[in-house]
C-alpha cells in the first residue's frame, strides 16, 4: 500500500503530522465547547442591545450553560457593572484641530451566585483603538468608528466568555 505513496505525498503527510504535534504541544485548540461550574446564567444588563444578544449568544453556543430570564432561576448572575466609551486627543494638527483619536471601551463586570460567592471577582477590561480624522471625511469617520466599537465589543464579549471558562466552583481552587 505505501509503495505507491510518492515522495512528495510522504512529506506532505509527514508535514502535516508534525505541525498538528507542533500546535497541539504549545496548548494551541480552536474555540469551542467550555464548562462552567453553573448550568444556568442570569444576565443582568440592558436587554435588547447588540452587547447583551451577542454575549448571550456566545455563552450558549459554546457551552452547556443556559441563559434564563429570571435571577432566581439562575445557579450564576453575570453582572455588567459598567460600560463606557471614550474618545481622546492623540495628536493635532499646525491648525490646532485633532488629527487623531483614541478611542477606548471599559467593561466592568462580575459574576456571582445568588448566595454571593464569586465565580468571576470584579473585571475591568479596556479595549482601544486609534482612528485618524480629517474634517473633509466627517461623515464616514463617524461610521469608521462605530465599525471600531462594534470591533472593541467582540473582543471584550470574548474575554468574558474566556473569564467564565475558567470561573471556578466554590469547593475548587
Amino acid at each position: 500500500m505505501f509503495e505507491r505513496l510518492t515522495r512528495r505525498q510522504i512529506l506532505s503527510a509527514s508535514g502535516a503530522l508534525l505541525g498538528s504535534t507542533l500546535l497541539a504541544g504549545c496548548g494551541f485548540r480552536l474555540r469551542g465547547h467550555f464548562d462552567a461550574p453553573f448550568e444556568t446564567l442570569y444576565l443582568q444588563m440592558t436587554e435588547n442591545t447588540r452587547f447583551s444578544g451577542l454575549l448571550k449568544r456566545m455563552i450558549e453556543s459554546g457551552s452547556s450553560i443556559r441563559c434564563v430570564s429570571s435571577p432566581r432561576e439562575a445557579d450564576a448572575i453575570l453582572e455588567l457593572l459598567s460600560m463606557t466609551r471614550s474618545r481622546d486627543i492623540l495628536t493635532i494638527n499646525d491648525a490646532g484641530r485633532a488629527r487623531e483619536y483614541e478611542l477606548t471601551l471599559t467593561v466592568e463586570f462580575r459574576c456571582t451566585s445568588p448566595e454571593g460567592y464569586e465565580y468571576v471577582d470584579t473585571t475591568r477590561l479596556i479595549a482601544n483603538r486609534d482612528i485618524t480624522y480629517t474634517e473633509s471625511e466627517f461623515l464616514s469617520r463617524e461610521k469608521e468608528e462605530e465599525v471600531l466599537y462594534v470591533d472593541m465589543e467582540n473582543d471584550l464579549i470574548n474575554q468574558i466568555v474566556r473569564r467564565l471558562e475558567a470561573a471556578r466552583a466554590p469547593n475548587q481552587k
